[in-house]
């Protein structure tokens, strides 16, 4: 295989030139020292109101004050390494949809884990342990998309500047003893999904490959497959045997919608695709900190299934010992009441709307100051992130100079825009580009 279809990603700690940032968190510390009052925060994956404040949802808010006003509630372990029963039935039913021939048959096997991260970490070393294809090659290796989650562009890999690559989807696997190989997904031409290289580039991968996809509002680049494309891409996996390791980490901001974003994830799960799939709550819920996830495996047989349980309690007893609760619990409450359910799901639909709302913003003001180039593909992307299209230059040059922080592939938290920066950010990626065309 060439290199243009799969590079091969060798080492997370790759060194970092002189001069250039050392990831996200550097960045982060720059921001945080930076006196200027314009200072404008585009860096991280944390949903802020209009005022640019932290935002609790009100059925959260309404969850935990029953929680605390329970006179039953306390802090003991709860009764399983996997998580409660509860509250792997509620995500099973909300992922997958309710009253699913899958869970009826008892073949979705499930267990709370750390966030999305944990969950990446448990699902790998789950598939290093036990995934057949891997055991007999004895060569574990998973493919990515070349611009998955990550702190700064694996876009550089084929320009040949990989040593300003520092990574987290590839460093999860390759920590855990998996091989991580990139995959082409962006087109930076068009600064869109290229379909026509990804699908081509897992066709042509050796059969029961294993494949990271991110189930909608991808992370970083905001582009994602069409239903006809996530079929074209369910056909692929099974003509090739291939296993989709799902991460959804924003379920409902692509389209508003829990169920819209989640319909490849079914599509694959009905074609009964081999399927590992990690969900996180903090996005959803707001509850980042609180760090729970979910990680569901599809079985051939209740029996198998239980056998992979009982691996997971391993695991779990290993990694944490017993998952935490509060989080968790929060949950819980609000997916066990209907009512309270339903003013989630309308919030959730809020969030993305108002995240449509910014991208309109800010397009609109670039073209407004007849910025060069075209900007339709901020409002074409969709989610929390965009890939804005600027080069390294030019969005050092908007740090250094305007004070407005993003990563240097050009990525944007349309989450950290607001009514008080829009117009400045427009302002100050007009004059950049204009100094710089």
């Amino acid at each position: 295989m060439g290199s243009i279809t799969a590079t091969t990603f060798q080492d997370p700690f790759q060194k970092v030139p002189t001069g250039r940032t050392d990831g996200l968190a550097a960045l982060v510390g720059k921001f945080r020292e930076d006196t200027d009052p314009n200072r404008t925060d585009l860096l991280v994956g944390v949903y802020k109101t209009e005022e640019g404040k932290p935002y609790v949802l009100p059925s959260v808010k309404e969850a935990k004050n029953r929680i605390f006003n329970d006179p039953d509630w306390h802090h003991e372990y709860r009764l399983s390494a996997l998580g409660s029963q509860l509250y792997r039935d509620l995500s099973a039913n909300l992922l997958f949809g309710p009253d699913h021939r899958l869970l009826r048959e008892k073949r979705i096997v499930s267990t709370q884990t750390l966030g999305a991260s944990g969950g990446c970490h448990v699902g790998a070393v789950l598939l290093k342990n036990h995934y057949g294809p891997w055991k007999e090659n004895g060569n574990p290796e998973i493919f990515l998309p070349s611009d998955s989650w990550c702190k700064l562009s694996l876009v550089t890999l084929y320009e040949g500047n990989s040593d300003r690559v520092i990574v987290n989807h590839p460093f999860v696997f390759t920590s855990a003893g998996i091989k991580a190989s990139l995959l082409p997904y962006f087109s930076s031409k068009t600064n869109n999904f290229d379909f026509e290289r990804f699908s081509e580039a897992i066709r042509s991968l050796p059969a029961q490959s294993v494949v990271l996809l991110q189930s909608g509002a991808q992370n970083p680049t905001g582009c994602d497959p069409s239903p006809d494309q996530w079929r074209e891409l369910a056909s692929i996996f099974s003509q090739r045997g291939h296993l989709a390791f799902f991460d959804a980490a924003y379920p409902g901001f692509a389209s508003g919608d829990i169920d819209t974003d989640l319909a490849g994830v079914r599509l694959f799960a009905e074609q009964e695709i081999p399927l590992v799939f990690v969900s996180t709550y903090g996005k959803s819920f707001g509850l980042y900190s609180e760090r729970v996830g979910i990680l569901s495996i599809l079985v051939p047989s209740e029996e198998v299934g239980k056998n992979i349980e009982t691996q997971l309690r391993l695991l779990a007893r290993a990694e944490s010992g017993a998952p935490p609760d509060f989080g968790s619990k929060i949950v819980e409450t609000i997916l066990s009441d209907e009512t309270l359910e339903r003013q989630w799901r309308q919030e959730v639909r809020d969030m993305a709307n108002e995240l449509k709302r910014r991208r309109v913003a800010l397009r609109e003001g670039l073209e407004k100051l007849e910025t060069p180039g075209s900007w339709r593909h901020l409002t074409d992307q969709n989610g929390m992130f965009s890939y804005v299209g600027l080069s390294v230059e030019q969005v050092t040059i908007l740090r250094e100079k305007h004070h407005v922080y993003l990563q240097d592939s050009g990525r944007i938290s349309i989450a950290g825009l607001n009514d008080f920066n829009i117009d400045y950010t427009a302002r100050s990626i007009s004059a950049v580009v204009k100094a710089t065309t």
